[in-house]
């Protein structure tokens, strides 16, 4: 069991780690979002032409928005506790409340540590970086993956594997005929007249898959609703534990002694 003076000198440390998490965290899921999403494409190429390398390509995924989360969770665990444990030693045998959370009870807490709990779940910079939590285009089909070493971290998807070819355009020359001329008898100075011929042919065969361990929008828009619905029951909760009479606190003798000395 901790003393409630070690809880205050760790708390200092703990929310400058937490604060630097945070900020890492925002700036990870705004400018790191290829991070969360790979890509596998191969090309087979026909004999007498050369694999096209614009159509070969393994980006593996780097994380996902649940191994990042689970982090943070663990991470911000011991400043959230620690903090609220310091409320509520302060409050020790202050009146408390459940807290109940979408139909689930928590706590019993006091009014101090439901307060510093909102502030927690309010902050601003909390919210920025939920809000940017990363999330993957709807406009593609996502389904579990099936690659071995994607279902071992969990929480990937995966689209079906597109396949095609590729081809290109093949130029010739050939001499057009004069209706007018025996080719057998051509006249000594006689210039043939060319064209171009342009065929389009087969080059190879490619496929090109796609993964993710972004969130949908939907799981984004949930959480970012379950916030809103957990500050709603911190304040039905503040309400409770505070439906109760007041204790008169008069300090006027105490300022007028700051104000103007002990008479």
């Amino acid at each position: 069991m901790n003393k409630l003076n070690t809880l205050l000198a760790l708390r200092e440390k703990l929310a400058n780690r937490y604060a630097a998490m945070i900020g890492d965290y925002t700036s990870f899921f705004k400018n790191k979002q290829g991070a969360f999403r790979g890509v596998l494409k191969t090309h087979s190429p026909l004999d007498g032409y050369q694999v096209d390398q614009t159509k070969v390509a393994n980006e593996r995924i780097v994380t996902t928005v649940n191994e990042k989360m689970d982090w943070f969770l663990k991470e911000a665990s011991e400043y959230i506790n620690t903090t609220l444990a310091i409320e509520a030693s302060n409050g020790e045998n202050a009146p408390t409340v459940p807290l109940v959370f979408e139909g689930k009870e928590y706590g019993p807490f006091s009014a101090t540590v439901l307060l510093r709990l909102r502030g927690i779940v309010e902050n601003d910079k909390l919210a920025t970086m939920l809000s940017l939590i990363p999330v993957r285009e709807e406009t593609k089909v996502w389904v579990p993956t099936t690659e071995e070493d994607y279902i071992k971290r969990g929480n990937i998807f995966e689209t079906e594997r597109q396949e095609g070819e590729t081809r290109t355009t093949e130029t010739h020359q050939e001499i057009l005929k004069d209706p007018n001329l025996d080719p057998q008898h051509l006249p000594s100075n006689y210039r043939a007249i060319t064209t171009d011929i342009k065929k389009t042919v087969k080059t190879g065969d490619y496929t090109t898959q796609f993964f993710t361990g972004e969130w949908t929008h939907q799981q984004r828009a949930n959480l970012l609703k379950r916030r809103s619905s957990l500050i709603d029951a911190i304040n039905i909760a503040l309400q409770k534990v505070n439906d109760r009479e007041a204790v008169e606190c008069n300090v006027d003798d105490l300022f007028k002694h700051l104000i103007y000395g002990q008479k």
